[in-house]
């Protein structure tokens, strides 16, 4: 049984369709990436999955049961969510914030346990924020807003995690912490990417996507080439191997520069 299957997902804005028929899947284990061009339908596809946009026809399955017949808080307890981090309109401390990770264990009204206190400390200190438990989200850069994002989709404890571009806002060194920490994790993800080259890096699998419809599906040496990337990015590339770290990685080349922007 597949952790996450969407079959045939078509989502709007208005009457704009913006996702156009997308099939995807994701195995237990599996880290899967969504590699496409601004605009693509990328984040749009992923709102639909985690229930933040309707979707006009098709389903989602998540462990098999259709998310429609799903109440919230079931697939939430299945599967949490890293956004792009957004402005914070209030002064909430880094503690209550990712304690609202524990929001689907919780009846109404019903107080934090022990064992829900124990899960927030444990998940602060993952995204190397121990310590600062008590400081302002207000306070916070992008950067470390972000991981206070992550470490709330780690206290919520679900099986599997979707990420929206997670690494925005951060630099390198914390790019590069957050993937190892999710990777290490061992559960399904699927994840939206810009950089393509942290794609090859982490990815099991890749869907490309372009004008809200799958032009490339496979491992990520499968599907990053050079004639997809000048498809999506218009721009031309080179794919090269590294012998001491085997791995792939990609040299962009110089754009003609009296091409549009």
């Amino acid at each position: 049984m597949n952790f996450l299957e969407v079959k045939d997902i078509h989502v709007s804005y208005g009457t704009k369709p913006i996702v156009k028929g997308v099939d995807l899947t994701v195995k237990d284990g599996e880290f899967v990436g969504i590699i496409g061009p601004n605009g693509s339908g990328k984040s749009t596809l992923l709102k639909a999955i985690y229930r933040v946009l309707p979707y006009i026809s098709g389903d989602i399955f998540l462990k098999g049961q259709n998310m429609r017949a799903m109440a919230p808080k079931d697939s939430a307890k299945i599967i949490s969510v890293v956004q792009q981090m957004d402005d914070i309109p209030f002064d909430f401390s880094i503690y209550d914030m990712v304690m609202m990770g524990r929001t689907p264990y919780k009846k109404f009204m019903e107080r934090d346990n022990k064992e829900d206190v124990k899960i927030v400390h444990q998940s602060i200190a993952q995204v190397g924020l121990e310590g600062y438990e008590n400081r302002s989200i207000l306070e916070l850069s992008g950067g470390e807003r972000q991981r206070v994002i992550l470490a709330r989709a780690l206290a919520q404890k679900a099986e599997g995690i979707i990420l929206d571009e997670p690494t925005n806002h951060l630099d390198i060194n914390y790019q590069l912490t957050l993937l190892e920490l999710i990777k290490s994790l061992g559960v399904p993800c699927l994840c939206a990417l810009h950089d393509i080259n942290i794609a090859l890096m982490y990815c099991d699998k890749i869907y490309a996507l372009k004008d809200g419809k799958i032009v490339g599906f496979g491992s990520p040496e499968e599907v990053i080439t050079p004639s997809l990337i000048e498809n999506l990015y218009h721009i031309p590339s080179k794919i090269m191997y590294d012998e001491e770290t085997k791995r792939h990685y990609i040299l962009f080349l110089n754009k003609d520069p009296s091409s549009e922007i």
